[in-house]
């Protein structure tokens, strides 16, 4: 049995740009990360935050068995990398358009962090398939045609607790109808990850303004453990579907100079690196890390 990848959920070269500005002396490259349950606040390496493994081992609806998401995270990392360095080098003023590698990478980083997985993990838990539910829109082209995976599902009795591997969609949606819950398990969570950054990469980011925050040279953004998240109508823990919303903002820090947002409004937006913390802190699930020990002590307190 191979042993599992040690998947970084945020990305070690995405972490490199938050580092602090100047490295202590016999120190490589850190950043101040912070505790949202305790408050302890440290030095941590890019390389050292933010570890699961196993998370993305997998192929995640992928047609060959061989293939996993953490390949093709890798892939998109790599191009991403190169795409951010050469995007924040340029002026803001020069009108350099956001290149679809990074677009891709954010797309697959809104959702990929566990604090996320968690969220759609219960939402899942929570669903009754047999409530009809309203479609607003049709589904994004190319959708048809994905294939079918046939293998088994787990369900759960919520009173018992016993569990029942259901091997077809007749029996799954029998033993819904019988008040059974589906438990996801690895396999469904990397499909529903696969399914749902392609949904923000050709539907959900695209219909957004998007406009690019440069940090005031005394200042600083930070990034979070949930590096690229959303508020619609004041909530933080909101479904994708609610960035339809008029009042839906997206924070996406690329650096620790440089952030992009994307609304639904189209009139000029004024905002401060600070405000642009407070954002990013208030949908965090666990930590959030930036350049300097001042500026994450500040977004936890805000």
């Amino acid at each position: 049995m191979n042993a599992a990848i040690q998947a970084h959920t945020v990305p070690k070269f995405y972490l490199r740009g938050f580092v602090a500005p100047e490295p202590k002396n016999g120190l490589g490259p850190f950043v101040w990360l912070g505790s949202l349950r305790t408050g302890e606040i440290k030095q941590r390496s890019p390389k050292s935050i933010s570890i699961a493994p196993g998370l993305y081992d997998g192929p995640g609806g992928f047609d060959t068995p061989c293939a996993s998401i953490e390949d093709h995270l890798a892939k998109i990392e790599g191009a991403a990398a190169t795409a951010i360095r050469k995007f924040v080098a340029t002026k803001p003023y020069e009108g350099t358009t956001v290149p679809p590698e990074i677009w891709r990478f954010l797309a697959w980083q809104a959702a990929r962090t566990p604090g996320w997985m968690d969220l759609e993990e219960e939402w899942i838990y929570h669903w009754d398939p047999n409530v009809d539910v309203p479609v607003v829109e049709p589904p994004p082209q190319g959708i048809n045609s994905i294939r079918d995976k046939v293998r088994g599902y787990c369900l759960e009795n919520p009173d018992t607790g016993e569990r029942h591997e259901a091997t077809d969609s007749d029996e799954f949606k029998s033993y819904f109808k019988r008040g059974w819950k589906w438990v996801l398990r690895s396999d469904d969570k990397l499909e529903l990850l696969h399914m749902q950054a392609w949904y923000f990469q050709v539907r959900h980011f695209p219909r957004l303004s998007w406009i690019r925050l440069n940090a005031p040279d005394d200042e600083w953004f930070i990034t979070s453990d949930r590096g690229v998240a959303w508020l619609a109508d004041g909530y933080a823990d909101t479904p994708p579907a609610a960035l339809r919303h008029p009042t839906a903002q997206v924070v996406a820090p690329l650096t620790r100079k440089v952030a992009l947002v994307g609304r639904n409004a189209t009139q000029k937006l004024q905002v401060t690196a600070r405000e642009v913390n407070r954002f990013i802190a208030s949908a965090a699930s666990d930590w959030v890390a930036g350049p300097t020990k001042s500026v994450v002590e500040q977004a936890i307190r805000d």
